[in-house]
């Protein structure tokens, strides 16, 4: 089970006089060999049959908790010495039972307080009538103590169960913790056994336990932290661990019975209750009771005070990460804009590259097409040069044929002339062919 109270709190007690009457830390000292060894190990996929809490899990979604129907039980942490009472209890017990999850209460045992007020604790805290499951006496730390002390005063504790609650409580220890001090002394109650370990413990004594927890970092929906996972030993079942119906045997040599014989009386721890009290001495419990219950405002108001500025260093915090968020989007969306800028200047110099490109094409069809035409002009030009110096062939070769022609019908008339007429005409004749050959060539 989690043993962690907030630090303040503990700050606050280890300053005051009476910090003896006061649960310190949860968290057993490191010098402390004797405390529960945890042995890492991954159990989010092992079979688990229920869970224990206590304010380190915080506020709770126990409608998402009953959803997992591995969890048939919950052991809340109630109390701690004689005065501390978890914050979350009530809203834990009544929520859980809400949602139809078996509930157990549990208490753990510190050697700075006397037994007696440590159950007065309890009791003004756990009803009967609100719980399920059998009370757990969570017993981790012997500091200041001697084992048979240790032993004695555990044994009390549940004697005053036992008369209470009408029921013998279940011992939370671990495997090591039991064999090396609880041992034999408690063969008579039901065990809950925590080993943090892929294999099942095995006590020395050779007694049987009912659960083993064997993982403290379980993960469970609708709770935001780790959770301890626990599991039934073969054979066991809820019904063993139920409050009622269970019957209690002939009771065996009580803590009660050892101090009536003086055996071994726990130092500081004072087993032998006195009947009635002097008024001096209620004078002082009520002086202590007021002290204490003002050290418990002041303790609250503080831890109020603490929470507020923790709330604060949150507040800061997410303002802080929303900035730094701001910050990266704003980048970000520069950094898109210099990118969009950038392609766009791409895409308007392949533009004006594909512009130019398409400038310098037509520019060369048209020079292409006046070559073209330049040259269809020229051909046209020498065509007509031909054909104008065809035409002239042929006008030529027609006058000549008109000359001859010419000339044969004066020859046959000058044959019919007479022979001085003939050369006067044949003369003439000569004369103007020479005339027309000058005129050819002039043209």
């Amino acid at each position: 089970m989690h043993r962690f109270i907030p630090l303040i709190t503990s700050l606050l007690l280890t300053a005051t006089a009476w910090a003896a009457q006061w649960p310190i830390s949860e968290q057993p000292d490191d010098d402390d060999n004797e405390h529960i060894t945890k042995i890492e190990t991954n159990t989010e996929r092992r079979h688990y049959d229920g869970i224990d809490i206590s304010d380190h899990q915080k506020r709770i979604d126990w409608a998402e908790v009953a959803k997992d129907k591995n969890v048939q039980y919950v052991f809340i942490k109630a109390t701690e010495g004689a005065t501390y009472v978890s914050n979350l209890y009530r809203y834990n017990l009544e929520n859980a039972r809400k949602h139809g999850i078996k509930v157990g209460s549990y208490h753990f045992l510190r050697t700075g307080s006397r037994i007696r007020d440590q159950f007065a604790n309890f009791t003004r805290v756990v009803k009967k009538s609100e719980q399920d499951l059998l009370p757990v006496i969570d017993v981790e730390v012997r500091q200041g103590w001697t084992n048979q002390q240790l032993r004695d005063s555990v044994k009390l504790f549940a004697d005053l169960v036992e008369q209470h609650y009408g029921c013998r409580p279940l011992i939370y220890t671990s495997s090591s913790f039991y064999d090396n001090i609880l041992g034999r002394s408690f063969n008579i109650y039901p065990l809950f056994i925590a080993r943090y370990s892929n294999t099942e413990p095995t006590l020395k004594s050779g007694n049987d336990w009912v659960m083993w927890q064997f993982s403290e970092r379980g993960r469970i929906r609708g709770i935001s932290t780790n959770v301890d996972l626990s599991r039934f030993n073969n054979g066991r079942s809820l019904a063993d661990i139920m409050i009622r119906g269970q019957r209690i045997g002939h009771k065996k040599r009580t803590n009660t019975d050892l101090v009536d014989k003086n055996v071994e009386k726990p130092t500081g721890v004072k087993v032998k209750e006195a009947p009635t009290m002097s008024k001096q001495q209620e004078k002082e419990l009520k002086k202590r009771q007021e002290r204490e219950q003002k050290a418990r405002e002041r303790a609250q108001k503080l831890a109020q005070e603490e929470a507020k500025k923790k709330a604060e260093q949150e507040r800061k915090q997410q303002e802080k990460e929303r900035k730094q968020k701001e910050k990266e989007l704003k980048k970000k969306q520069e950094q898109n804009a210099k990118e969009q800028e950038h392609q766009l200047q791409l895409q308007k110099r392949a533009a004006e590259q594909k512009l130019k490109e398409q400038q310098e094409a037509a520019k060369k069809q048209e020079e292409e097409a006046k070559r073209a035409a330049k040259k269809q002009r020229q051909e046209a030009a020498k065509q007509a040069q031909k054909q104008q110096a065809q035409q002239s062939a042929q006008q030529l070769k027609k006058q000549e044929q008109q000359a001859k022609l010419e000339q044969q019908r004066q020859q046959s008339q000058t044959q019919n002339l007479p022979t001085r007429t003939r050369a006067s005409v044949a003369s003439s004749q000569q004369k103007n062919k020479k005339t027309n050959k000058s005129s050819a060539d002039n043209d």
